[in-house]
């Protein structure tokens, strides 16, 4: 089972326009994460004209790219460290800071 917990849009300026990269984060099973399996998914693409509002631009799915053109962009990520391991530690974080948000929530509702 994945639980879809974050999405996330990243830009990458281009020559007239940019490129938006949705991206899915799910937190999967243990031994997902023990065998180091990529916890984000890069669903979409999207090519934005310079003016034109991010919502009614051209997207289409990741898959449907170059196959060269998407390990290109993987390689980029990985170069970056955007990676397993950092997708963990993003995860741990946002669990922390979510659990602390709701139990200041809960602290106030008194």
């Amino acid at each position: 089972l994945l639980m879809s917990i974050m999405k996330q849009w990243y830009q990458r300026r281009v020559r007239g326009g940019k490129l938006l990269f949705k991206c899915n984060y799910h937190m999967s099973t243990e031994e997902q994460y023990v065998a180091n399996v990529d916890q984000y998914v890069i669903s979409e693409v999207a090519f934005v004209r310079p003016g034109q509002a991010d919502d009614d631009a051209f997207t289409t799915d990741f898959g449907n790219l170059d196959l060269v053109l998407i390990r290109e962009f993987e390689n980029y990520l990985q170069r970056r460290g955007i990676d397993a391991e950092f997708s963990s530690a993003l995860f741990e974080m946002s669990s922390a800071l979510e659990h602390s948000n709701y139990v200041q929530f809960l602290k106030n509702v008194r």
